[in-house]
C-alpha cells in the first residue's frame, strides 16, 4: 500500500472561478508565445545573431517544454497544483522582463528557456486542476474552453506584439505580458484552499508507468502530437505557397491564418461539449476523417476565397477531434494504476507529445515540400490522419466516453 499525505486542493464556490483562472493563465501563456513571433527575430538580428542562432533561440522554448513537461506534472501530483501555477505566472513575468532588458543574445536564450519551463508548469498543472475539479460528464466542454482560449491568445499575441512594438518600441509588448502575468499570479495567490485531500505517495517510476501503460492516454497523446504536427507543417509551408501562387502580402497571409485559428477557437468548446453528450470516440473519428479529406484541397483550388473557406473548415475539423481527445485522459485515469490518479503526470506526458508534434511538423513539411511539393506533403499528412482514425477506431473502447 502506498503512503498518503494531505495535499492542498482548490476550494471555491462552484467550478466557474477555477475554470476562469485556468483559462486566464493559459491565455496569458499563449499571448506571450504569440507576442514573441513578430518581435524577437528582428531584435536578435540587431544583436548580430545569425540565422542559425535565431532558429536555435526559438527552438529553446520547445526544448525546455519537452524537458520540463513530465517532471512538472509529476511534481504537481506530489506538491499540489498551486505552486506550479504560481511559478508559471511569476517566472513567466520574469522571463519577459529578461526579454525586454536583454542586451546580448545569450540573455535572450535564458529568457526563452525560462519561458518554455513556465509553459510546462502552467499547462501541466492547469489542465490537472480541471481534472481534479470537474466531473467526467462536463470535462469535454471545460477542456474545450482551455483549448479555445489558447488559440485566441495566440492570435491576440501576434497582433499585440506587432502593434505595441511599432507604436512604443521593442520593450513594450514584453512589459505588457510581464504585468499581465503578475496579475495572473496575484489572482492565484488569493484563491482559498482547503487541506483535506488525501493523495497517494508512489515512486516516480510507478506514477509514470501508470500513465504510459494506459492505452487511452496514449491515444490522446498521439492525437495531440498529430494535431500539432499538422499545424507545424502548415505554418512554414503554406505562407510560401500563398506568396508564390497569389502574390499575397504578409498581412493577407496573417489574416488567413487568423481566420482559421478564430474558427478553431470558437468551435473547440462546442466540440468538447458535443463529446460530453455523445462520447469522445465519434467526434474524434469524424474530425480525423474530415480533416484528412479537406487538407489536400487547400492547394487544388486556385482561388483565395476557396483557400480561406477551406482553412476555416480545417480550423473547425481540427477542433472536432482535438477537443474530445484531451478529456480522454481524465476519463481513463480512475482506471489507471489500481486507483492512483495522477492527472499532473498524465498532462505532463500530453504536453511532451504536444511539443514533439510542433517540433516534428515543420521538419516533415519542409522535407516533403522540398522533395515533392506542398500537395504531396498534405497528402502524406492526410494518410497519417486516416491511419490515426483506424488506430483510434480499433483501440478506443466504445464504452469510453
Amino acid at each position: 500500500m502506498a503512503d498518503t499525505v494531505t495535499r492542498s486542493s482548490w476550494r471555491i464556490t462552484g467550478g466557474n472561478p477555477l475554470l476562469a483562472l485556468v483559462c486566464l493563465v493559459i491565455f496569458l501563456d499563449s499571448v506571450g508565445y504569440g507576442v514573441v513571433v513578430p518581435v524577437l527575430p528582428i531584435y536578435a538580428k540587431t544583436l548580430d545573431a545569425t540565422d542559425f542562432q535565431i532558429g536555435f533561440l526559438f527552438a529553446t522554448y520547445a526544448i525546455a517544454l519537452l524537458l520540463g513537461a513530465i517532471p512538472m506534472g509529476m511534481l504537481s501530483d506530489r506538491l499540489g497544483r498551486k505552486p506550479f501555477v504560481l511559478f508559471g505566472m511569476f517566472a513567466m513575468s520574469g522571463a519577459f522582463v529578461f526579454y525586454a532588458l536583454a542586451k546580448s543574445y545569450w540573455v535572450l536564450v535564458i529568457a526563452r528557456t525560462l519561458d518554455g519551463l513556465t509553459a510546462a508548469a502552467t499547462w501541466s498543472a492547469g489542465l490537472a486542476l480541471l481534472g481534479d475539479r470537474f466531473e467526467e460528464s462536463e470535462m469535454g466542454s471545460k477542456m474545450g474552453w482551455a483549448i479555445g482560449v489558447m488559440a485566441v491568445g495566440g492570435i491576440a499575441g501576434t497582433v499585440l506584439g506587432g502593434f505595441l512594438s511599432d507604436a512604443l518600441g521593442y520593450r513594450a509588448p514584453f512589459y505588457a505580458i510581464a504585468i499581465g502575468c503578475l496579475v495572473g499570479g496575484l489572482v492565484a495567490i488569493f484563491l482559498e484552499e482547503e487541506r483535506d485531500r488525501q493523495v497517494a505517495i508512489v515512486p516516480a517510476g510507478r506514477m509514470l508507468a501508470n500513465v504510459l501503460k494506459n492505452k487511452t492516454i496514449l491515444i490522446a497523446c498521439v492525437i495531440s502530437m498529430i494535431t500539432t504536427a499538422g499545424m507545424g507543417l502548415l505554418e512554414p509551408t503554406l505562407p510560401l505557397y500563398l506568396r508564390e501562387e497569389f502574390s499575397m502580402s504578409r498581412t493577407g497571409i496573417g489574416l488567413l491564418f487568423g481566420f482559421m485559428m478564430l474558427l478553431y477557437a470558437a468551435a473547440s468548446p462546442l466540440a468538447g461539449k458535443l463529446s460530453d453528450a455523445v462520447g469522445r470516440k465519434k467526434p474524434i473519428l469524424v474530425g480525423l476523417v474530415a480533416t484528412a479529406a479537406i487538407m489536400p484541397f487547400i492547394v487544388v483550388f486556385k482561388n483565395v476565397a476557396a483557400v480561406a473557406v477551406l482553412l476555416g473548415l480545417l480550423g473547425m475539423t481540427f477542433s472536432i477531434f482535438e477537443s474530445p481527445s484531451v478529456p480522454l485522459i481524465t476519463d481513463s485515469m480512475p482506471k489507471a494504476g489500481g486507483g492512483d490518479i495522477h492527472y499532473g503526470t498524465a498532462f505532463g506526458v500530453l504536453n511532451f507529445f504536444w511539443s514533439l508534434g510542433y517540433a516534428l511538423g515543420p521538419l516533415l513539411g519542409g522535407a516533403l515540400m522540398g522533395w515533392a511539393g506542398l500537395f504531396t506533403a498534405l497528402i502524406v499528412y492526410s494518410v497519417m490522419l486516416l491511419g490515426l482514425a483506424v488506430m483510434t477506431g480499433v483501440l478506443l473502447e466504445n464504452g469510453e466516453s
